[in-house]
């Protein structure tokens, strides 16, 4: 279902300054999740079902390539050059939404642990025309972004740069939008207000926009972000820099909007679920995993939103009475 973001449904200024291109089908669902409440003992446990965002390539990022990618289109590139770990998602939703835009992907890729969907994963970029540049380690990108881009127009091509996750701050308004959505299915009865919103955070975008998207609506939810890489790359204090330039971003774009800023201590930051580090799997993101796949018959992966479900699953145990908490499956 094509809907307008609720973005523009509440800031209806943004439509005439704010580019954007529909990729996902919104809202997407919220279920409650019984059997994970039943075998935990929670008092109350729902799920944002953002892996339903797209039939051809759900998850998180449809969100913000719905905006990045219009800005790529309206600046007249003729492709896309980002970054990612071997396994990416965020490389193989731009890889497939862009394609559908006529626009093609380079990839900037460092090693990552092997497991079965990141060969998955590189299988399909190579399938979507993903050209794909190896830099090994994080350290050595600012060589290959610069090889790339002289490469690139030497050839005569225009790539537009999408930093790691895609969380820029254009990136960052599909999460304000999902903030907004969020709060007006609160409103519809689809679910109560929750107490904590909870979701995997390693680029900081979707906890960022989420943050902004609640706050405008209204709504006091608390957002966790769990991080799922190591501290020096994910942390509350760069958390809070990309929320205060979002809301420069929204501010500019519409002064009547008055986005708020953020510190870090307005982030619930849990970084006790990342275990040896990126892509390591923990006993309880094993466990979350295979609980929700055998009760709630939800698909997720070890190194993002298997760790996310064991700190809601932990943060529920610790509720009573009338609280909830969601978590945001922000997998495909």
């Amino acid at each position: 279902m094509q809907e307008e973001p609720a973005l523009f449904r509440r800031f209806p200024r943004l439509r005439d300054v704010l580019l954007h291109v529909a990729l996902g089908e919104w809202p997407t669902p919220v279920e409650r999740m019984r059997e994970l409440e039943e075998a935990h003992g929670l008092p109350g446990f729902y799920v944002k079902r953002d892996d339903l965002s797209s039939k051809a390539y759900g998850g998180n990022k449809v969100r913000k390539l719905e905006f990045v990618l219009a800005d790529a289109l309206a600046r007249k590139c003729d492709g896309v050059m980002t970054m990612g770990a071997a396994g990416s998602n965020h490389v193989l939703a731009t890889a497939i939404h862009g394609k559908s835009l006529g626009l093609s992907t380079t990839a900037l890729l460092f090693d990552q642990t092997c497991a079965e969907y990141v060969r998955r994963n590189l299988l399909m970029d190579y399938r979507s025309g993903v050209r794909m540049v190896w830099a090994h380690s994080i350290p050595l990108i600012p060589l290959a972004f610069l090889r790339e881009m002289t490469g690139a127009r030497l050839r005569g091509e225009r790539l537009y740069w999408l930093g790691p996750g895609g969380s820029s701050p254009l990136g960052c308004l599909g999460y304000v939008n999902a903030g907004l959505e969020l709060a007006e299915q609160v409103e519809e009865g689809v679910l109560p207000e929750p107490g904590f919103v909870v979701t995997a955070m390693g680029t900081h975008g979707t906890s960022a926009g989420l943050w902004l998207g609640l706050r405008l609506s209204g709504l006091r939810s608390r957002v966790v972000g769990v991080a799922v890489v190591e501290t020096a790359y994910c942390n509350a204090a760069l958390w809070a820099r990309l929320v205060n330039r979002t809301a420069a971003l929204l501010n500019r774009l519409d002064p009547g909007i008055r986005a708020p800023q953020a510190g870090p201590s307005d982030l619930v930051y849990i970084a006790n679920e990342l275990g040896r580090g990126y892509a390591h799997l923990t006993p309880a993101d094993v466990k979350a995993v295979r609980e929700a796949r055998e009760l709630e018959g939800l698909q997720l992966e070890g190194t993002y939103t298997g760790k996310a479900l064991a700190a809601a699953l932990e943060m529920g145990r610790g509720l009573s009475g009338d609280e909830s908490v969601l978590f945001v499956n922000t997998y495909n």
